[in-house]
């Protein structure tokens, strides 16, 4: 039964890859092995389970059957040795998060702290970055990103709906103005976020529920969201946040929004899992973080 679950986990991967090389890279284990066992496992299916190209390869319709059966018995394995070999009411192990720069600080610190006054035996691990992470890349439990997940492996969870909005101090609007259109942004000082290299200055805006983009000019550009965040309650320019980072700020006066009326499309704030590593351990957090994370 081992050596059934091992191919099961074998093809979760390959497919996960969608490369015969890449999954050798992953699994660490040489090209013409897996081969090898994949002629295994269409030998013993009696189907071809990919279909093969230069450079990727796509599941044939046995192969998707096999891997959504995968996931769900690989799962269900995982689980099943979780809870026969720890404690019911204590996690144990290890768990890690990664998160955008200014949730984590803001909000997610707290709450891991909290959540394992009762597990003193788990090891959590906390990673921040402004730049774009990976599940699978970064050795991740629990990610949360804005951006939905599109890989087969991945499940996702909806922690709030945000959207994002321009905003800066009554102390740079007193100084240089207050913006009336978005397009009036090309001659105020903008403050712009770097992730992954790129600049983030392609602004969306709406009218009449179309969306068109301002290309703005950075005055000041980070690769940190805290510290952006800081230039903009100093005074420094204009920012485009996520609402949801600057809703405390926007209460207590200390920034202002500007254009109301043409704030881009909502977005959402998702936290993503794997289908292969659904532990007990990570429902719970994921159930805890929805149930105390204030907004």
């Amino acid at each position: 039964m081992q050596d059934e679950i091992s191919d099961l986990d074998f093809f979760i991967t390959l497919a996960s890859s969608k490369s015969m090389t890449r999954a050798s890279i992953e699994m660490d284990i040489p090209l013409p092995t897996v081969s090898r066992k994949l002629a295994k496992l269409e030998y013993f299916y009696g189907k071809r389970l990919i279909n093969r190209s230069a450079r990727q390869f796509d599941l044939t319709e046995a192969g998707k059957l096999l891997l959504d059966r995968s996931i769900y018995i690989s799962s269900l394995m995982k689980q099943v040795h979780e809870e026969v070999s720890q404690n019911v009411n204590s996690f144990a192990g290890k768990l890690r998060i990664g998160s955008l720069n200014y949730l984590g600080r803001s909000k997610l610190g707290d709450l891991i702290a909290k959540f394992s006054v009762p597990h003193p035996n788990l090891e959590i691990e906390l990673i921040l970055s402004d730049s774009k992470m990976d599940l699978v890349e970064n050795e991740l439990d629990i990610l949360f990103q804005l951006e939905q997940p599109n890989n087969v492996i991945y499940n996702s969870e909806i922690l709030l709906d945000t959207r994002r909005i321009f905003c800066a101090s009554p102390k740079y609007f007193n100084k240089f103005g207050y913006p009336t259109h978005p397009l009036d942004l090309l001659n105020h000082r903008c403050i712009c976020l770097i992730r992954n290299r790129h600049i983030y200055q392609d602004w969306k805006y709406s009218i009449n529920d179309e969306i068109f983009e301002v290309h703005v000019h950075p005055y000041l550009k980070s690769n940190n969201a805290e510290v952006t965040h800081q230039w903009m309650i100093q005074g420094f320019g204009i920012g485009y946040r996520l609402y949801h980072e600057v809703k405390q700020e926007l209460e207590e006066g200390i920034l202002i929004e500007c254009f109301k009326d043409n704030h881009s499309s909502e977005l959402s704030l998702y936290m993503v899992y794997s289908k292969l590593k659904k532990r007990e351990v990570v429902k719970d957090f994921i159930n805890f973080t929805k149930d105390n994370i204030n907004y």
